[in-house]
């Protein structure tokens, strides 16, 4: 019974959520984490905790929002497979290992996107 106190209550509040991770917030993405609206603005230094936030975000809404579409997008391939990395890992750390089946097409899925690497298309989009 404490287990399904504790999925809802994560599924009600993303800093539970993160807690239940292991993350320690800073006030700023605590209140990120809270925040309703439906686009946000980070004016933040490098190293901050962008990515860790949005791969919390990301894997908060597939996992409490049934039906809910997540992309990871970023202007470089590297970053997104970095913030995909994350969401995958906090998955992981939630005890609920993806498949060897899912295993299989996340590498296939690696395959495929390493062929669009952005060196094809010019320098890292900058710009863009």
């Amino acid at each position: 019974m404490a287990a399904v106190r504790e999925d809802i209550r994560c599924a009600l509040d993303r800093v539970a959520f993160a807690e239940r991770l292991g993350i320690v917030l800073d006030s700023w993405q605590a209140d990120l984490l809270r925040s309703e609206a439906d686009r946000v603005l980070l004016n933040c230094s490098r190293q901050s905790g962008k990515s860790t936030m949005s791969a919390l975000i990301a894997l908060h809404r597939a996992l409490y929002l049934p039906g809910s579409l997540v992309l990871c997008l970023a202007p470089a391939l590297r970053q997104s497979q970095e913030l995909f990395g994350k969401i995958a890992n906090f998955y992981r750390d939630l005890d609920r290992p993806v498949s060897p089946l899912g295993e299989e097409a996340l590498a296939r899925a690696r395959e495929r996107l390493a062929d669009y690497h952005p060196a094809r298309f010019g320098e890292d989009h900058q710009g863009l």
